[in-house]
């Protein structure tokens, strides 16, 4: 049990479904805190991640998982490998720079963001 009065698994799945993704998802223990697998349309959480770093990780991968559902899975990975040879030859980091990974950051902080403020008002409320 976590903070959120459910286990971390079935809120995820309930997140799936509220962005209509029809993904594989594993929590396991891994020695990062999450990814997405593009060809297996699968994401992996670490098992035992904090509530905050919990949000931040699964909103990412599905961020992820929605480019795929959007382009398409052959459009995404192609376009993905793209970009990060475009940051190899501007001598930038792969992941930091990543256009496709500065988004998924960006849609994670600000989910994880408002979820957490909805967590605390109904604390109080209560």
């Amino acid at each position: 049990m976590n903070n959120f009065g459910t286990s971390h698994e079935r809120f995820a799945m309930k997140m799936l479904e509220v962005y209509y993704l029809n993904c594989d998802l594993i929590f396991d223990k891994l020695t990062f805190n999450g990814k997405y697998d593009v060809d297996s349309n699968t994401i992996y959480i670490h098992k035992g991640l904090s509530d905050e770093d919990f949000l931040m990780t699964l909103l990412h991968e599905i961020h992820h998982a929605l480019h795929r559902k959007e382009m398409g899975k052959d459009a995404y990975k192609n376009d993905y490998e793209l970009e990060i040879e475009r940051c190899i030859l501007a001598d930038l980091d792969p992941y930091e720079d990543n256009t496709y990974e500065i988004q998924a950051k960006k849609f994670a902080e600000q989910g994880t963001k408002e979820m957490l403020w909805v967590k605390s008002k109904n604390s109080l409320q209560s």
